[in-house]
């Protein structure tokens, strides 16, 4: 488990020493005044007491000592020019004794109203341990010249990079595309690399984050206009159907109606935003007038939030305006449920009633739209005491009273949430003070345990001065592998339910059960491996390196990548039946490609890397699927690269010490483990919360962000995780196995969901797959085709020994049949294409039935000829593994790949893969009981029995 995983939902953080006797520790944390920057505690520590053991001797044991608060730093006081926004967190960081960051367990008590002249005070508090720190720190509003934040990207003339025998350009490069640079984030944040493919990033690119684009936290939905900030609640949404050429989609999505606008009146028509700050799950946006630097109001997003946080810069002249079109009337209300009649009310919180929202349409296969879908929909504001919140109109065309005014009281600050009913106000009222200030989630792999623990921090600032903890929504992959306690309280989303709970930190727990690049030799009576052989000889003469017509030699990235794949498959598959000389040609091809994209020869080079020190991002010469303009689909593309790569290191292991460092470079751009990093966004497409990868770089669409292929997603962190191993590099082991275990989980729920409850039945009625997730949408469809088998073959692609993750037990086995076989009821039962990825992934629950169908001349003529022997080894190789088991698990080992199965004689069987240049030794467990250790050769792919049949 990780060091911190957190066993309550306070920030305390209990350290069980197993064995060693109780240390009594008491801290204080003192400052000498509000301008100190660092403080350090000072620990008593009483004696250990000693325990007897069964021979009545005594022991005595020294327990080792208790991680505690080493330093927190950034905390002097402070002068801020007035209506300059003042972020709590800024350069503020705290460490342990072991160097553990604790920053994110800072809490912070007051607010700063960057609006008005004044002094304030800010209480910082930070429990860890056994320590506990608190301090005050005053900060001063006041009239000056504002000098605005700076730093820059680094800049250079065009270039050559060159690493082993790889390198690549950098710099100027006018013959190729780029993407604009990122121009809406504050100078001070450009010291790291540039994240990009979140549910965000379009905020970087485009003033107000484009016209129309979707900010989804959800539950809400967001964005900006003229009007001021988007506050929508998009509900569960609704589905649509249609009937293109007679093939059947549908989406579940909601309208495009806006319920609710935030401004103030100092923001002018075409005022700009700016990203000032962001975290994991979370980003602060200030809104300015167009050549200013005052911050007019800043809002802050969080993941899972019901709220939208806001802070002003004037208490006056604040609106919140309600959308005129579908919707019969607007109600408000206290907080105890009593109407509000009057024009003006004071308090400290009001409810908008939109009455008869309309939220969709009742809609009928194959394309029928009926009557219109309504429900009321509920708005709290929760502002400072004696806010006086007037009501009217803001030019409704019939007048109707859609206008809300407020002068704030005793502050700058207000949040907005959507919330289910009436009745449920009192609770997200008491929520609605604690802002998130920050986020971060990390995760932990415990080897000997084969879990991942991932915690979910937010720092809180209880802005009113009453301590309160905030209100998250999790989704269902979280709160299905966490144990963390929840409310009663509940969203209905496009993402299912969404459960609430009341605290600002949480942690999940997944285990790890194996992935490896392929099989190992099979041996069901039906294989034969001269068939094999022969499907191998004809992948040799379809990916001629001199042939300029196949995907080897194809100008997009995205098709030659994809191209390596079958012949990295091939070259396990030869060395497996003993073919060495098919082996090493595959090898020689798969180098000639990847040095070819490894090696930069001059702006005529058609095929080179790019590094862009705008973004601090890798892409390719050519542009296809915009993989430079919108540094989209980074992962799929150089997942093939990688994967490729790793394959070939177990083979040929002077490769690495060659072009290593160019695999190196293409995987920091989509999966650099390390935070902060200059040069790499940390996880560049993955975002931690959702729990799945982001293709678009941007995601500047109305919708949100999407993701099409999942099962490319996972096949990045396979390669990713295999070069890992090849190289000996854990800390990157350990982040492609957080990323595949996360993903397939997320995987799981929302493109296939495993547990039936999170799509709305007008969806799950009709298919058992999501073609794209968006950030507020479901598609049943592609971006190039509605054939049933695009929609699920796109899942299911590349087929690989990865893709039995689907089907761990026997209730996901269950699942993955019906899905199949939901596919099947689509086609009228007959399969029209792309036959060697469905009949790969018919053998994870049946291989019989795989076998039966398995027809040669039909890949052979299909759109990808070269997976033929990739299909048929595949089918084979579970035909006689039998299943996936979950009960035997081997230890994570920094170098050696597995997965384990049952077959039908009860015997657990493991293939292992190492790439190493030395032998390991290897346990499986049953639980924490060793059952059986293998020594692996030194590159070798085997398999060996874990237990017995019976």
């Amino acid at each position: 488990m990780h060091p911190k995983h957190l066993l309550t939902l306070s920030l305390l953080i209990l350290f069980f020493l197993a064995g060693c006797t109780a240390v009594t520790t008491t801290t204080t944390a003192s400052t000498t005044a509000a301008t100190t920057g660092a403080a350090t505690t000072n620990q008593t520590t009483t004696v250990p007491t000693t325990l007897p053991t069964e021979t009545t001797t005594t022991e005595t044991t020294t327990a080792a000592p208790v991680d505690g608060i080493a330093a927190v730093t950034g905390l002097e006081d402070a002068v801020v020019i007035r209506n300059h926004y003042f972020h709590v967190l800024k350069g503020v960081a705290a460490t342990s004794d072991e160097g553990v960051d604790l920053t994110p367990y800072i809490k912070i008590l007051g607010s700063v109203d960057f609006g008005t002249l004044g002094t304030y005070e800010l209480q910082y508090e930070l429990a860890y341990g056994e320590d506990v720190f608190s301090t005050t720190r005053t900060v001063v509003v006041t009239d000056g010249t504002y000098v605005a934040p700076t730093g820059s990207r680094p800049a250079a003339s065009a270039t050559t990079v060159v690493i082993g025998e790889g390198s690549y350009r950098s710099g100027t490069a006018s013959s190729i595309t780029h993407p604009v640079n990122p121009a809406y984030i504050e100078a001070d944040l450009l010291s790291r690399a540039i994240p990009s493919n979140g549910w965000w990033t379009t905020l970087l690119v485009n003033n107000y984050g484009g016209t129309g684009n979707g900010i989804y936290t959800n539950p809400l939905k967001s964005g900006f206009a003229n009007q001021g900030v988007e506050i929508t609640n998009p509900g569960e949404g609704f589905v649509q159907y249609w009937n293109p050429e007679g093939l059947k989609t549908m989406a579940q999505f909601s309208l495009s109606l806006k319920d609710l606008y935030l401004r103030t009146d100092g923001l002018a028509a075409g005022y700009m935003t700016r990203v000032i700050d962001y975290g994991a799950s979370s980003v602060k946006v200030a809104m300015r007038n167009v050549s200013s630097t005052e911050d007019e109001m800043v809002v802050t997003y969080a993941q899972g939030s019901p709220y939208i946080f806001a802070e002003v810069a004037s208490r006056q002249g604040i609106t919140l305006t309600a959308g005129s079109d579908g919707v019969d009337n607007y109600e408000y209300y206290d907080l105890s449920g009593n109407r509000i009649t009057d024009s003006s009310y004071l308090g400290d919180a009001i409810i908008v009633k939109m009455v008869r929202r309309h939220v969709g349409y009742v809609c009928t296969p194959p394309a029928n739209v009926g009557s219109p879908i309504y429900a009321d929909r509920y708005f709290l504001v929760n502002a400072p005491t004696d806010t006086v919140f007037t009501i009217g109109s803001g030019n409704h065309p019939f007048g109707l009273l859609n206008r809300l005014s407020m002068t704030l009281g005793e502050g700058n600050y207000l949040s907005i949430a959507a919330i289910p009913s009436l009745a449920e106000a009192g609770f997200y009222h008491d929520h609605g003070y604690a802002f998130i200030a920050g986020s971060t989630i990390d995760y932990d792999v415990d080897h000997a345990n084969s879990i991942v623990s991932t915690d979910y921090l937010m720092n809180v600032q209880n802005v009113s001065g009453i301590v309160a903890e905030p209100a998250l929504a999790l989704l269902p992959h979280q709160y299905r592998n966490s144990e963390v306690p929840l409310t009663t309280h509940t969203f209905r989303t496009v993402r299912g339910t969404l459960k609430v709970m009341a605290g600002s930190a949480f942690s999940t727990v997944l285990p790890f059960h194996g992935m490896l690049p392929g099989f190992t030799l099979p041996e069901d009576a039906t294989f034969s491996a001269a068939t094999v052989a022969s499907y191998l000889a004809d992948l040799d003469s379809r990916t001629e390196i001199a042939d300029t017509e196949n995907f080897l030699n194809a100008e997009g990235p995205y098709w030659n990548s994809k191209a390596l794949y079958p012949l990295a498959q091939g070259t396990i598959i030869a060395d497996q039946i003993g073919d060495a000389t098919l082996r090493d040609g595959f090898i020689a091809k798969l180098e000639y490609l990847l040095e070819d994209w490894f090696t930069y020869d001059g702006d005529t080079d058609p095929k080179y890397l790019y590094y862009n020190r705008a973004w601090g991002s890798v892409y390719y010469s050519d542009n296809t699927f915009n993989t430079a303009g919108e540094l989209s689909d980074h992962s799929f593309t150089h997942g093939y690269l990688v994967y490729a790569a790793a394959v070939v290191a177990m083979y040929d292991p002077a490769f690495i010490a060659a072009y290593g460092g160019m695999v190196d470079i293409l995987l920091n751009d989509y999966m650099t483990p390390e935070k902060g990093d200059a040069y790499y966004a940390y996880l560049r497409s993955f975002d931690a919360w959702a729990g799945h990868s982001w293709a678009h770089g941007f995601g500047s669409f109305a919708e949100g962000n999407n993701l099409e292929s999942t099962s490319e997603a996972l096949n990045s962190w396979v390669a990713g995780y295999l070069w890992g191993l090849a190289t000996g590099d854990e800390a990157r082991v350990d982040a492609a196995i957080y990323g595949f275990v996360t993903e397939t989980s997320a995987i799981k729920e929302y493109w296939f969901d495993y547990e039936e409850e999170n799509w709305a039945d007008g969806y799950a009625n009709y298919a058992a797959v999501a073609g794209m997730v968006w950030g507020g949408k479901y598609d049943y469809a592609t971006w190039f085709g509605a054939n049933p088998t695009f929609i699920y073959g796109i899942q299911w692609l590349p087929a690989g020994e990865f893709l039995t993750n689907y089907a761990l037990d026997e209730t996901e086995t269950e699942r993955l049949t019906t899905i199949f076989e939901t596919y099947l009821a689509a086609k009228n039962g007959v399969i029209d294409t792309w036959y060697s990825n469905m009949w790969s992934v018919l053998a994870i629950y049946n291989p019989e039935a795989a076998l039966a169908a398995f027809d040669a001349n039909k890949i052979l003529t299909d759109d990808y000829p070269s997976e033929l022997a990739g299909a048929y080894w595949m089918i084979h190789a579970l035909a006689t593994l039998d299943r996936r088991t979950v009960e035997i698990t081997m230890e994570i080992h920094p170098r050696v790949a597995s997965s384990l199965y049952v077959q039908s004689d009860g015997s657990v069987v493991a293939m292992v893969w190492n790439p190493g240049g030395a032998s390991e030794t290897v346990r499986f467990f049953d639980g924490e009981t060793l059952v059986s250790t293998a020594t692996v050769d030194a590159h070798s792919f085997t398999k060996v029995t874990v237990l017995p049949g019976v």
